[in-house]
C-alpha cells in the first residue's frame, strides 16, 4: 500500500495547524499620542472583535500592537481601534520600520529569541560576558526574564 499520499495529507494538515497557531503581529500608528484612559476602551474593542487577540502600545502611545493566533485581517483591527475615537494613520507598520529586529551592534546585549531556547540562552551569556570585560564600568547581570528561569 502507498502511504505517501496519506502521509503528505497529514503533513499538510499539521502544517495548517501551527501556522494557524502562530501569533500575528500588526502595527497600527496614530495621528496623535493615545490617552491612557482610551486604551482601556480600545483593548475591549479589539477583544470583542477577536478574544485571542493582545493589545500593547508604544512608550510614547503612538504605535499600537496587536498580536493575535486568529490571524484575522488587518481591517478588522483598524476599524474595532476607531470605533474608540482613535485616528490611525493609513496602512501599517512592520518591524523593521520601527526598529523593533534592528540591535545596535555597539550598545549592550539584547537577548533575542530564534526558537531555540538553550542556544540562545547560550548567545546572550557570551554577549554579556565580552560586555562585562570591555565595560567594567556597565556591567550587566541576568537578564530579568532569565532569573525566573524563563
Amino acid at each position: 500500500m502507498n502511504l505517501r499520499y496519506p502521509a503528505f495529507i497529514a503533513f499538510a494538515m499539521v502544517t495548517l495547524l501551527v501556522r494557524s497557531q502562530a501569533p500575528s503581529f500588526i502595527f497600527f500608528g496614530s495621528v496623535t499620542p493615545v490617552d491612557r484612559s482610551s486604551s482601556k476602551h480600545i483593548i475591549e474593542a479589539v477583544k470583542n472583535v477577536d478574544p485571542t487577540a493582545e493589545v500593547f502600545h508604544s512608550d510614547d502611545m503612538t504605535i499600537l500592537q496587536v498580536r493575535s493566533t486568529s490571524n484575522m485581517g488587518e481591517a478588522f483591527y483598524r476599524s474595532a481601534i476607531e470605533t474608540t475615537g482613535v485616528q490611525l494613520l493609513p496602512g501599517t507598520r512592520t518591524a523593521e520600520e520601527l526598529g523593533l529586529n534592528n540591535v545596535n551592534p555597539n550598545g549592550p546585549p539584547v537577548f533575542v529569541l530564534t526558537g531555540d531556547p538553550a542556544a540562545d540562552k547560550a548567545r546572550y551569556e557570551a554577549a554579556v560576558a565580552q560586555w562585562n570585560i570591555a565595560h567594567p564600568d556597565q556591567p550587566i547581570g541576568t537578564a530579568i526574564h532569565l532569573r525566573n528561569g524563563q
